[in-house]
């Protein structure tokens, strides 16, 4: 053969190879939940006798599915919403709980594979151990399931936890049935520990002790997005310590990045990105602060990012608001707050000097006034601790009054027979007055070139001193700073 055809010949093998399937059926299109699993060497699962023939159940239950996953799908979502949780604890097999329409675990799992096995699909039953939601391994066995979607793949899933889960001592059916069909093998092996490490199906094996000491981790971590590989690696590693999660955000978010750990620093920065579902507004409240919708970055495809600093004690919560109730925030993931240090405290001062304890302990505090009045949140901070203040004057800014503080006592109470300077940079009105008890009006200021108003008062008797502007010359006069004397 020539040299040409003989490579012609190659050509033509090669193509014809990549065209066919091959022979595992490999080149199908995945299926969601999917996994690989090697084929099974131990000791079979023995199920209970059977005396029923299953066929026209599964071809009931099946009848519309055109895949093998379907067929899977169907026959999970059929068991959950038809078969309670026996509280009995009596029911173990297949004919049983297909009669009585209950069972426990073993029952769920030998109904499945019955009917699965009826409609033409293979299915192995899991048996092993697994945690209570205190993270405490239950001293009773239980069976789980891995059905297999073609040779050498196939789905893990629990439809007894799927069904439904003990509130308060009451069997309850869960909202959500599918959080436990298809599920990866490192979210399985948060909960479930098999006998035989060949259904753990991961590369390096759980030991039993490994498995008792990680952390419980709450479904609820799943519905909301957090990555299941992360939440089994820390909690493989020890180091998981996660925000506390409430119920009532599924399906209106996903937590696309958050920090994943129980408890936040003040003065440090953290990124939360979310995915909003819904048009429900949302912020992080970290009392007194309220860093709503509006301050977060909108990045498009629905999500949310924002780098907050925590600068209160308590808590540091994101949370949805009421669609009922227009006052109220419900609570969907918390942090706790370390108590804080005095590096914490030097950290929220260069960016929130107001939120330090030295402000917050201060009575009328007015930020916003105060930084109208050309006083920024660092020269009031400075101010405060310069003049020992504990509670600072009102000011008042509802009428337009405008004009700069230049310097004025800090605090709110004066004193009988002492002499106070005001300086102030008038931006409007017609004139500028300091009024005591409603009858003592001084208006002797001193005017500089730059428009700086400067006026010493010594109060001479008990009452109130206020600053007042007459805005448009016409006799009426409103306040503008207000003080107390004693």
């Amino acid at each position: 053969m020539r040299p040409l055809q003989t490579l012609l010949l190659a050509l033509l093998l090669t193509a014809a190879s990549l065209a066919a399937p091959a022979q595992d059926g490999s080149r199908e299109a995945p299926v969601p939940g999917e996994i690989r699993k090697p084929p099974y060497e131990g000791k079979p699962y023995r199920l209970y006798t059977s005396s029923y023939d299953y066929s026209k159940v599964a071809a009931a239950i099946t009848d519309t599915c055109t895949t093998d996953y379907a067929k899977l799908r169907a026959i999970y979502g059929w068991l959950c919403d038809h078969i309670d949780y026996d509280l009995t604890y009596r029911i173990h097999c297949a004919d049983s709980c297909y009669q009585m329409r209950r069972g426990v675990c073993q029952a769920y799992c030998e109904l499945y594979y019955r009917i699965a096995e009826a409609a033409g699909q293979k299915v192995e039953v899991i048996t092993g151990l697994t945690k209570d939601s205190d993270g405490r391994i239950s001293p009773n066995g239980h069976s789980w399931l891995f059905a297999y979607t073609r040779p050498g793949r196939g789905l893990l899933m629990d439809p007894t936890w799927g069904a439904g889960t003990m509130v308060d001592g009451h069997y309850r059916k869960n909202d959500d049935k599918w959080g436990w069909f298809g599920v990866s093998p490192e979210w399985m092996l948060l909960s479930h520990y098999p006998d035989s490490a060949h259904y753990q199906l991961i590369d390096q094996p759980l030991s039993l002790d490994e498995f008792a000491r990680m952390t419980y981790v709450r479904p609820l971590l799943r519905t909301y997005g957090i990555s299941e590989l992360t939440l089994f690696r820390q909690a493989r590693e020890g180091s998981i310590s996660m925000p506390f999660f409430y119920n009532g955000g599924e399906g209106v978010f996903r937590l696309v990045d958050i920090p994943l750990t129980d408890s936040l620093r003040i003065g440090r920065r953290y990124t939360f990105r979310v995915r909003m579902n819904s048009s429900r507004e949302f912020a992080i409240v970290n009392n007194p602060v309220l860093c709503r919708k509006a301050e977060w970055c909108d990045e498009g495809d629905g999500i949310y990012s924002v780098d907050f600093m925590p600068r209160a004690e308590g808590k540091v919560v994101f949370s949805l608001k009421d669609e009922q109730v227009a006052s109220r925030w419900d609570r969907m993931v918390e942090y706790a707050v370390h108590p804080p240090t005095a590096a914490d405290w030097a950290r929220v001062e260069r960016d929130y000097p107001l939120c330090v304890p030295d402000a917050l302990a201060v009575e009328n505090l007015n930020a916003d006034g105060w930084a109208h009045c050309g006083v920024d949140g660092h020269r009031l901070l400075q101010l405060i601790r310069e003049q020992h203040v504990t509670s600072l004057p009102i000011i008042y800014e509802d009428r337009g009054q405008q004009f700069d503080i230049v310097s004025v006592p800090m605090n709110r109470t004066l004193h009988v027979g002492q002499a106070y300077t005001f300086s102030i940079r008038p931006k409007s009105g017609k004139k500028w007055v300091m009024v005591a008890n409603s009858d003592q009006w001084h208006t002797q200021w001193a005017v500089a070139d730059d428009g700086t108003h400067t006026l010493t008062v010594i109060p001479d008797k008990p009452g109130v001193l206020c600053l007042y502007v007459d805005l448009d010359g016409d006799g009426q006069y409103w306040t503008c700073l207000g003080y107390v004397v004693e």
